[in-house]
């Protein structure tokens, strides 16, 4: 269901987002599919990790008059955007910090028996290991030369049930982020679904 050449394909923020929607509508109704799309299989792996913050990224900060185009591949960068004149003005890259193994054994107990795994814990502590993952990547991100790209790290945070002081974890994860010394054009962080903190740039 999911081609190079789909993926590719220019569109603007809004028919990104319908692209990315249509794939979350259709691919439930294809077991195979569904099946690959819950391991990560194929070309799902770079659909959701890349393609969908994208989608999100893109329709919250560029207008619809812009073209959106992902890139697969390791050039460095996930997609290019161009404005109005098709002139390139922004290079993408996206960073996804998540744990695979542990989402990789939560796939396979959905498929086997509808579900995965239950975990037990204190309020905030999903968030805080999250957050643990965030900085590492971040970091690691920082040692390379992202000068002609901006950078976009997104966290998914509709698994963390919300918890009181969670703005309050939020905004210190943001403060240690903006302590990084990043080599980016730009620097943000994406909260899906839709939220966008301007690290630097």
């Amino acid at each position: 269901m999911l081609t190079p050449e789909e993926i590719q394909q220019s569109r603007s923020p809004s028919e990104l987002r319908k692209f990315v929607e249509d794939i979350f509508t259709n691919v439930p109704n294809d077991r195979a599919e569904w099946e690959l799309g819950v391991q990560k299989k194929g070309r799902y792996k770079q659909f959701l990790d890349e393609i969908v913050p994208l989608s999100r990224f893109a329709e919250k900060m560029y207008p619809q008059t812009y073209r959106i185009e992902p890139v697969l591949g390791n050039q460095g960068h996930d997609a290019l955007v161009f404005d109005e004149k098709n002139t390139e003005v922004d290079r993408i890259e996206i960073a996804m910090p998540q744990e695979g193994a542990e989402q990789a054994v939560d796939a396979r107990h959905l498929i086997d028996r509808g579900y995965g795994v239950f975990r037990v814990g204190e309020p905030g502590d999903a968030f805080k290991k999250l957050g643990h993952l965030v900085l590492r990547t971040s970091k690691d991100k920082a040692q390379k030369d992202y000068s002609d790209c901006v950078l976009v790290i997104a966290i998914n945070i509709e698994k963390i049930n919300p918890f009181p002081e969670y703005e309050a974890a939020l905004q210190e994860l943001i403060g240690k982020l903006q302590e990084i010394k990043f080599k980016a054009k730009g620097v943000f962080l994406l909260i899906l679904p839709n939220r966008v903190e301007a690290i630097s740039g």
